[in-house]
């Protein structure tokens, strides 16, 4: 019998989506009960599902050959988010332009980064870069994006505040890529008319590309 994920403790009824129990959730439930069951997962399973999931997108980034001009946009996790601090410097090393989130009241921008010194303790307790870094501008990067629970539809909860869903409005072409364990993912997730869609869904398993990733 395959082993169960840690946080795998949906069932799935008749019809193939995910049972709710006795009446549907709203969007906050769902959210709050995905990050609950992520921060109960272990140090070590973490720091193994983060490891694998590097280097996964190592692989895969590996294999852009425009990825020079494009940048990533990354994030700094928080928590038991997904890290992905073991493939920043590789970024770094090997020329690729890499940036990170900043907020200031309801916006989100990205500044970019030329080490993985230049951050200070910012908005939500989240490390974001340094005063003096410049604004990135990147044109169709790849934006590695966190959240607490994903869909195979490519709908992604974040916490609540909307920050990635403004910025993906107002920045079509970056490549959208959710950053997650299998454990949080899920068959359907209720979306709205606001919520940003992913491209595709990095796991410690595999990449899973084709999925809808509308605007």
């Amino acid at each position: 019998m395959p082993r169960r994920h840690p946080l795998m403790l949906r069932t799935t009824g008749n019809n193939g989506k995910d049972h709710m129990g006795d009446g549907m959730e709203t969007k906050q439930q769902i959210r709050k009960r995905h990050i609950l069951k992520r921060n109960a997962l272990s140090e070590e399973e973490v720091i193994r599902y983060s490891d694998k999931i590097c280097r996964i997108l190592r692989e895969y980034l590996s294999s852009m050959a425009d990825l020079t001009s494009r940048g990533v946009y990354g994030y700094y996790p928080l928590g038991k988010e997904i890290s992905l601090l073991r493939l920043y410097p590789w970024l770094l090393e090997n020329g690729i332009p890499l940036a990170f989130p900043k907020v200031t009241g309801e916006a989100m921008e990205f500044y970019q980064v030329d080490s993985m010194e230049d951050f200070s303790e910012g908005a939500f307790h989240i490390m974001e870069p340094v005063e003096g870094c410049k604004k990135a501008e990147f044109v169709q990067a790849v934006c590695l994006t966190p959240g607490s629970v994903f869909d195979f539809k490519g709908n992604r909860y974040g916490y609540g505040k909307g920050y990635y869903d403004r910025f993906f409005s107002m920045h079509k072409d970056v490549y959208r890529i959710g950053i997650a364990c299998e454990g949080q993912i899920v068959s359907v997730l209720p979306a709205e008319e606001t919520d940003v869609t992913m491209q595709a869904l990095a796991t410690e398993r595999r990449i899973y590309f084709g999925i809808t990733g509308n605007l």
